[in-house]
Parts: structure tokens; C-alpha cells; sequence
């Protein structure tokens, strides 16, 4: 037996390991103290050891399916081979260990993996279950409102449009999607009520005229032989004239309706590479208009129409700039046309002994053109003024007045078309005045 010191043996990090050697014959000829694993190399591995002179690593089960990795080696004497000439093999060292450390850490390791896996996965759903919260869920409620709508308009509804979405908490960019969304429905909804009073009001508008026309011509059929002459020609002439307001309300309302449906193509256009107006039919730019030669012009043409109908009303003009400005020649003298003709309509005979007069300017003001449209009329209220420019609104001191109603409103839009505004200021029972500005022509 060899005497050497069993140090492996001692030693806490080397439990679980066995050495043997054993001589040519398989004879033992040394054993560790720790010889638990009591294992022992086959003779096909010993063999091979001894023939092969290399190493021979293996691994096998010991009692109790215990694995068990293997290293066989040969041991080489001092002496060389007469035959090789390589050193002698005088044996073999065998050395055994346990795998069951590795064994165990490995179980720990995967049930830490385990642990550590469940862990990522229990906060994985959890950071989506929260995301799914504060981001899909605004989403189906969006999704929802919308086929609300959509199912409420095929069955020809909007009172769903008072729908919205509820606004999620935090700051980030749904948020956004939620107001622009309930942004958008409160348009559609403020658009759909304004249409449906449009509808309502233009019905009631045609309606009178209608029923005047059908009246007197449905009378006339029944009656015409027993009627004098002078009340034949009267209810034709009645009808005539409502046939002319009805015309004149359906020309309004298809310039109104053509007005609206080119004002945001010219709005669009207007804006690109300079401030030049465009026009919305062709996209080509407007030309230059003489503002005060066309105000001139139709000041001198409505004078000589009172003239004709001796109106006791006077326009004046007190002070005209040269003014050029982009615009159709057209659409100008209409905006003029709407301002300077209800100024007269509204301008009564004054019983203070004061003539009715309208008065018309034209100037600069830094780079804006205002023309402005005063008169001493009758005024309007200060709970009427902020209405005057919705179709069909009429205050009642104006309902006596011939008028659709919607003149103002044809003003307004033809202004805002060419980049403009127009305000209105009045004090009731001193007059109005009415202010245009556009855009000076560069």
C-alpha cells in the first residue's frame, strides 16, 4: 500500500470524492479514507487505460442511482519502454466523484429559475394588464361611441352625438386621442344641431310664400268668374310677388349653400407660400380688385335707384382711400350690396325731423382695408347683436321689414372667404355700424 497523506479526504470541499490506484494486475494498491461511493472501473476501461496511456472520463450511476463521474488515467514509471521508448506504465489512478452537489445546485438553480420566471411572468401581466387598462380600454369605449353613432345614423338619429369618452387619468397620449375625439364629436354635434335648425328654418321660410301662392291660386281656380276684376289682378299679383321673394330665398340659399361648401378649399389655399387669396373653384389666384372704383360705382347706381323711387333717405359717402384688395370684383360688390341695402331697409323716415341717412367709408388701416356701413336707423338690441349673422335670425323690430333673413349671413361667409372679418357695433334708436376688413393687396 502507498503511504501518503489523504489530504482530499479531509478536506470539506472534496467530500464525495474517492481515489484508487491500482497496479498492472488490477490490484488495489491504494484507497482513500472516503471510499463511500465504493466504485470501481470496468476491465474494458482499464484496459484501455493501460494500452492507450490517455485519459478515460466516464460517468455511471452508484447505489441509489447516485451519478457518479469518473476519471481513469495510467500512471507512468521512471524507466522508458526497450520497445517505444516512452515511459513504462506501472498503473492506474482512478478517481471518482459524486455528482450529487451538482446535482442539487442545478434543483436550485431551476427553482430559483422557477421562482424567478413566475415572478417576471405574475409582473409581465400585471404591467399589461395596467396598460391594457389605461390604453385599450379608452379605445373600446372610443370604439363603442362610434358604432353608437354609426348605428344611430343609419336609423337617421344624432341625439347620440351628445355621447363622449370618458377621459382616462395620467398624462400621456391617449389622452390626446380622447379630447380630439370628444373634440371632433362636439363638432359633429354643434354641425348637425345647425343644420337641422337650418332645415327647420328654411322650411318655415318657404313655407309662407307657398302658402300664400297656393291660397290665392287655389281661389282663383274655385272663384275667378264671381270675382271683380280689380281683386283677380290683386291676388296675382300677391301671388306673383311671393313667387318673386321665393325665388329670391332660393338664390340665397343656394349662394349660402356654395358659399359653405368652397370655404374651407379657399381657406386652405389662402394660406399657401403668401397671404394672396385663392379662389376655391380653380385654385388659380385672384386678381387685384379697385375697392373704392366698385364702391363708388355702386353708390352711384343705388343713388340713382332712390332717385327713381323717391326715397327720402340719403347715402353719403365721407371719405374713400385708393384700396386695392384680392378678391372677386363680385363677391365685393355683394358684400356692399347686403351692408348698404339693410341699412337702408332699417333706416326709417325719423319723426325728430332728421333725414335717414346712411353713410359709407373706405380706408387704411396698417395692412387691412376697412369699409364701413353706418346708419341712424332703428338699431338693434343688445340681445339680438350677437345673433345677427346666424341664418334666418331676425329681431322682432325687423320682422316687419321685407327680408329672408339671411343676407347677413351670405356677407359673413363671402368675407371670411377672402381671409376677412366683419363685426357689427348699434345702439338702439341710434343706428348700426357695420365694419369689413381684407387684406390689403401687396
Amino acid at each position: 500500500m502507498l503511504n501518503v497523506i489523504d489530504t482530499h479526504s479531509l478536506s470539506k470541499d472534496t467530500l464525495g470524492i474517492t481515489v484508487k490506484v491500482f497496479d498492472e494486475r488490477e490490484g488495489v494498491r491504494y484507497i482513500s479514507k472516503n471510499d463511500a461511493l465504493n466504485i470501481e472501473p470496468s476491465p474494458e476501461v482499464f484496459q484501455q487505460a493501460l494500452s492507450k496511456q490517455d485519459q478515460q472520463i466516464y460517468t455511471t450511476t452508484g447505489k441509489d442511482k447516485e451519478p457518479i463521474r469518473v476519471l481513469v488515467e495510467a500512471i507512468h514509471g521512471l524507466g522508458l519502454n526497450q520497445t517505444s521508448g516512452t515511459p513504462g506504465t506501472i498503473g492506474v489512478l482512478m478517481v471518482a466523484k459524486s455528482l450529487h452537489a451538482e446535482e442539487a445546485t442545478k434543483a436550485q438553480l431551476l427553482l430559483l429559475l422557477c421562482i424567478s420566471g413566475s415572478i417576471v411572468l405574475i409582473t409581465a401581466l400585471s404591467v399589461g394588464w395596467v396598460i391594457t387598462t389605461n390604453v385599450l380600454s379608452p379605445l373600446s369605449d372610443i370604439v363603442a361611441t362610434a358604432r353608437n353613432i354609426a348605428n344611430a345614423a343609419r336609423g337617421v338619429h344624432v341625439g347620440n352625438l351628445n355621447q363622449r369618452v370618458e377621459r382616462p387619468r395620467g398624462h400621456d397620449e391617449m389622452i390626446e386621442v380622447v379630447d380630439t375625439f370628444n373634440e371632433m364629436l362636439a363638432a359633429l354635434e354643434k354641425a348637425t344641431k345647425a343644420q337641422h335648425r337650418f332645415i327647420a328654418d328654411a322650411s318655415h321660410e318657404l313655407r309662407a310664400p307657398l302658402t300664400t301662392i297656393q291660397g290665392n291660386l287655389a281661389f282663383l281656380q274655385r272663384h275667378s268668374d264671381e270675382l271683380p276684376s280689380d281683386e283677380r289682378k290683386t291676388m296675382l299679383l300677391d301671388a306673383h310677388s311671393e313667387t318673386l321673394r321665393l325665388a329670391r330665398l332660393v338664390d340665397e340659399l343656394l349662394l349660402l349653400a356654395r358659399a359653405e361648401a368652397n370655404s374651407d378649399t379657399s381657406k386652405t389655399l389662402s394660406h399657401k407660400e403668401d397671404s394672396q387669396p385663392l379662389r376655391a373653384e380653380s385654385g388659380s389666384r385672384e386678381q387685384p380688385v379697385e375697392w373704392d372704383h366698385a364702391l363708388l360705382q355702386l353708390v352711384r347706381q343705388l343713388r340713382g335707384r332712390m332717385v327713381i323711387d323717391k326715397s327720402s333717405l340719403k347715402l353719403e359717402v365721407s371719405h374713400i382711400e385708393p384700396v386695392r384688395v384680392y378678391g372677386s370684383e363680385e363677391s365685393l360688390r355683394r358684400i356692399m350690396l347686403i351692408l348698404i341695402d339693410n341699412a337702408l331697409k332699417y333706416t326709417p323716415i325719423r319723426e325728430d325731423g332728421r333725414s335717414g341717412t346712411i353713410t359709407v367709408s373706405l380706408k387704411r388701416e396698417n395692412n387691412e382695408a376697412l369699409l364701413q356701413v353706418k346708419d341712424n336707423g332703428i338699431g338693434i338690441e343688445a340681445d339680438d347683436l350677437p345673433h345677427i349673422f346666424e341664418r334666418f335670425y331676425r329681431a322682432d323690430r325687423a320682422r316687419s321689414r321685407e327680408g329672408t333673413g339671411l343676407g347677413l349671413s351670405i356677407a359673413q361667409m363671402l368675407v371670411e372667404q377672402l381671409n376677412g372679418r366683419i363685426t357689427a357695433e348699434s345702439q338702439p334708436g341710434e343706428g348700426s355700424i357695420f365694419n369689413v376688413w381684407l387684406p390689403l393687396a401687396m
